[in-house]
């Protein structure tokens, strides 16, 4: 048997960097504005480097995250028009 679940746009608001140095998980808040110069700073931008211990992300982080970013606000405008599903093994019955 399989479960499936469901997700609204409006559930995937966060998302969360990696740093495979140190750890560091890093969450953006895909309805903040902000921007290079702190959370004032008008427009988004994603991390080019981990907050704590300074190592770059890999290069293709930052561009895979801003088309993430601008595919989620076209589709949260949408509003439950969009969802998506998943679908894993049903977990035993005790």
């Amino acid at each position: 048997m399989r479960e499936r679940l469901t997700v609204s746009i409006s559930d995937l608001r966060f998302a969360a960097l990696h740093c495979a140095h140190c750890n560091t998980r890093v969450t953006l808040d895909f309805e903040a504005e902000f921007g290079q110069g702190g959370m004032r700073a008008p427009g988004f931008a994603t991390p080019r480097e981990c907050p704590r211990c300074a190592n770059p992300y890999d290069s293709a982080v930052p561009g895979a995250v801003d088309a993430l970013r601008r595919a989620y606000k076209a589709l949260a405008e949408l509003g439950d028009a969009v969802s998506f599903d998943s679908e894993r093994p049903a977990p035993p019955k005790p």
